[in-house]
């Protein structure tokens, strides 16, 4: 080629590179202002919570899920009973149910157990409960003495005996990681426990009295400043350094919690208000869904033409996944509502283009083609070695769901959406900028990870504008992502690969 031929080419490299440059740091923009305000709502309910009196630690107990493991840990049984668990002891040995913990417990100022259950016969609960890393167990063997007439228990913490592995360690009950009750009934009875909560006796200070602004780079030294001026206060508020991360401010968030709890913790410059969050009618969700849905039939079987048709097509793939994941509405579980907006986007890409599914095996004709697409994995080996750790063993299931869960995601990305985005744009070569935003957008608010699967995409896109073949661009995918997530998740660049809700957890 030569130089007058190589110039546009240099421009036009220059150019993507100036584009994913910006686009990366307003993603970046976008996952820090996302979980500021996650944050700050997050505050601002557990405010409301308490100034209402209500339980800032309170667990319903109505299927086996709702305890640790789904079971008993004892020879015992678990079953649902109305809108309660029933556990019933097999040989009259105690058992412990686990109450779980979504970060840590402050039992030195929420003391406070209180119980809705009814044992159908005499017997002992008891309570056990441990610190942070390898702290002993702290074991109260009864706590209070069950029979048939009551219905509800309500225990002060600080009044009982509490037995641990070395003196004096147990003497008051502190930060808890775990907490479980441990209940001894004769064989074949059974006791039936609605909810639990943990209260408090002591009065919410102001928070202009205990706001600690968190210093920017914040060491270990900082917090042991932090923790001497502050270990006496039940509720205090922080607010995080100016300019922080997503991934910064939940990693100053965790480590903030496992000293306070019950900690306010908000944005720089923010103070939290006490906000209910107003209750919304299930039924409006679910009528926008199940419009959504309708209108997404009545377009595969009335097709509209013209200059509008890749703009709805766009459209009704994207807004279902899109609101899922943008929506936050995806969080420790999924809900029925979640699975059939983002299913209603699936389903509709595949209608609109079950003609061409042949695509989604076809190797390209040209050999090296075949393996453009993995230059990405020496990104991501480059990556381990200077943020990951050592690699952890997935699983096999794990690992074939994945390849396939990548291949759907190319397809969607590069057959069914890159096509329109390139009858839309002027210029179709820059039809894999906006495939490439898309495709980080469906994991958002992870910031580090939108920004990976952006450049990620931007590299895929333009090797199947080559190739127009998605089998081998699914193959990296899947290998780039299996190793970040043996080598790299968890480490110093990448908190998790959660997206939506779950990224918060």
């Amino acid at each position: 080629m030569s130089a007058t031929g190589r110039l546009p080419a240099v421009l036009i490299c220059a150019g993507y590179v100036l584009v994913a440059l910006v686009v990366c740091l307003a993603l970046g923009r976008l996952a820090a202002t996302m979980t500021a305000t996650q944050l700050l709502d997050q505050a601002q309910q557990q405010l409301a919570r308490v100034e209402a009196s209500q339980p800032l630690w309170q667990w319903h107990l109505r299927k086996s899920r709702d305890v640790v493991a789904g079971r008993a840990f004892g020879n015992a049984t678990v079953m649902q009973d109305d809108d309660a668990l029933r556990i019933t002891s097999k040989d009259g040995t105690p058992f412990d149910l686990g109450l779980p913990i979504a970060w840590s417990l402050d039992l030195k100022h929420w003391p406070i157990l209180q119980l809705q259950l009814q044992s159908n016969a005499p017997g002992e609960l008891g309570l056990v409960w441990q610190g942070s890393g390898q702290a002993p167990a702290c074991l109260a063997p009864v706590a209070e003495m069950l029979t048939p007439h009551i219905s509800s228990v309500r225990i002060d913490l600080r009044a009982l005996g509490w037995r641990g592995a070395e003196p004096g360690a147990c003497a008051v009950p502190g930060i808890a990681q775990m907490l479980r009750l441990r209940i001894q009934i004769p064989s074949h009875a059974s006791v039936r426990i609605a909810s639990a909560a943990l209260l408090t006796t002591e009065p919410m200070p102001r928070l202009q009295d205990v706001a600690v602004d968190v210093p920017k780079g914040a060491t270990q030294q900082d917090f042991n400043r932090l923790t001497a001026t502050a270990q006496n206060w039940s509720m205090p508020l922080f607010r995080l350094p100016e300019g922080s991360s997503a991934e910064a401010m939940l990693w100053l968030r965790n480590q903030l919690r496992d000293r306070w709890p019950a900690a306010l913790i908000v944005p720089a410059g923010e103070t939290p208000h006490a906000e209910r969050m107003a209750r919304r009618s299930p039924a409006w969700p679910w009528s926008a869904c199940l419009l959504y849905l309708a209108v997404l039939l009545w377009l595969v079987l009335r097709p509209i033409q013209g200059p509008l048709r890749p703009w709805i097509d766009i459209a009704g793939c994207l807004l279902g996944p899109l609101w899922l994941i943008m929506g936050l509405h995806w969080g420790l579980r999924p809900t029925p509502l979640g699975v059939a907006a983002f299913g209603g986007g699936l389903v509709y890409a595949l209608a609109i283009e079950r003609r061409h599914l042949q695509r989604l095996w076809r190797w390209p004709e040209a050999g090296r083609h075949g393996l453009w697409p993995l230059a990405t994995l020496p990104a991501a080996v480059l990556l381990i070695l200077i943020y990951g750790h050592a690699l952890r063993p997935l699983l096999l299931g794990h690992v074939v769901a994945y390849f396939a869960w990548a291949w759907l995601q190319q397809w969607l990305m590069l057959i069914v959406l890159l096509r329109r985005f390139e009858q839309i744009l002027p210029r179709p070569s820059w039809a894999i900028v906006p495939v490439a935003l898309v495709f980080a957008l469906l994991h958002t608010p992870n910031g580090t990870l939108m920004q990976l699967c952006f450049v990620g995409e931007l590299w895929w896109a333009w090797c199947f504008m080559r190739s127009r073949s998605v089998l081998p661009i699914a193959l990296a995918h899947a290998v780039c992502a299996l190793l970040v997530e043996s080598g790299l998740a968890g480490g110093t660049l990448l908190r998790s690969l959660e997206v939506s809700a779950r990224f918060f957890l």
